[in-house]
């Protein structure tokens, strides 16, 4: 049977100076909205609101751009075909919204699924505000142990200088026809805005309106593509270092030496020197938690469980580090049924 870990990408290991020693690892997680992640085969219609067909066009390119491992997860319907469809039965795109016209389009150009939307907010504005600053208003002449004379201020005074601040705010809200049925099977209402702030005395300039609007779009297009298929988070998951309750010295040695390796992205050999401390230190709570992580990065979820549970039965009292592990396992394999069944359909 496959199983989803084959698709976690590699990981990395990142060790700061003053901080704990720690494993970054990117993962694969479910779609948010799984019934839209069932429809491979799709098409994008023209969006009402301002600026709808050429944002329609931006939606269908974050559509043709998700690949899971080395394949393209959605196949589209010809653009040029579509087009030509909605221009022949002389379609608005306020009509293009309606789930009914748009399951019609659908069946008639071979999709399951036909995407449409309306842009409910594309808007830029600029509102003055006073910012306060201080500056030196008298000085008075002092000299130093060597007799050479500098000036010291002795007054401040506060001033405003005059500030734009601009907003741009851009919201739309996608919507998921399925063909066979008619139904709006996905829909989620996405917004963003994006503030910058220059004042008279700043050497940069305040950035443009459409660059604005542009960032606000892109992380309403990020938010779509995280409700639609699965996807790539990366987390950070802490090591342990403390030999407290090791007593074998070799024991000690394997799991500071295993340290090491993971501080030079060397997790591989990291796990196999932590193995050999548990060979000698069966119960040791960072030996059984790093062992846990190993088994983690490499999607064996279970046995991470099993391994987390272990240390957890060590413990006097309550640790962030295994209760943050055993939450973030046990989430995972409730949602491995999900992911493996938005991978494979």
């Amino acid at each position: 049977m496959r199983t989803v870990r084959l698709f976690l990408l590699s990981f990395v290991v990142l060790a700061a100076s003053c901080a704990p020693p720690a494993v970054k690892t990117t993962m694969l997680v479910p779609a948010r909205h799984h019934e839209a992640s069932r429809l491979r085969e799709v098409a994008v219609l023209p969006f009402d609101g301002k600026g709808g067909q050429e944002f329609a066009a931006e939606i269908e390119g974050t559509i043709a751009s998700i690949n899971i491992g080395d394949k393209q997860y959605f196949n589209l319907v010809d653009r040029v075909r579509l087009e030509k469809l909605i221009s022949e039965m002389k379609l608005s795109q306020s009509a293009l919204v309606d789930s009914n016209t748009a399951a019609r389009v659908g069946r008639l150009v071979g999709a399951k699924g036909i995407y449409t939307g309306i842009i409910t907010a594309s808007d830029v504005s600029d509102s003055a505000y006073r910012e306060e600053r201080t500056r030196c208003a008298q000085t008075v002449t002092k000299h130093d142990k060597k007799g050479r004379a500098y000036e010291e201020c002795a007054k401040y005074e506060k001033y405003a200088v005059p500030c734009t601040k601009r907003t741009a705010a851009f919201a739309f809200t996608p919507k998921l026809v399925e063909v066979e049925t008619g139904m709006v099977v996905y829909s989620n209402n996405i917004g963003k805005s994006v503030e910058r702030s220059v004042c008279s005395d700043s050497q940069k300039p305040l950035p443009g309106e459409r660059e604005l609007t542009e960032q606000a779009k892109q992380y309403g297009k990020e938010i779509f593509r995280t409700d639609i298929a699965p996807y790539y988070v990366t987390v950070e998951i802490e090591l342990m270092d403390s030999d407290d309750g090791i007593i074998s010295d070799t024991a000690k040695a394997k799991l500071a030496q295993g340290i090491d390796f993971a501080k030079n992205s060397r997790l591989d050999r990291a796990c196999e020197l932590w193995g050999e401390a548990r060979i000698l230190a069966p119960d040791a709570l960072s030996v059984l938690y790093n062992l846990g992580i190993c088994s983690e990065v490499t999607g064996e979820l279970e046995q991470a469980l099993e391994l987390y549970r272990k240390a957890d039965r060590m413990l006097m009292k309550p640790d962030d580090k295994v209760n943050a592990a055993l939450a973030r396992v046990q989430k995972r394999i409730q949602e491995q049924k999900k992911l493996k069944e938005q991978i494979l359909n």
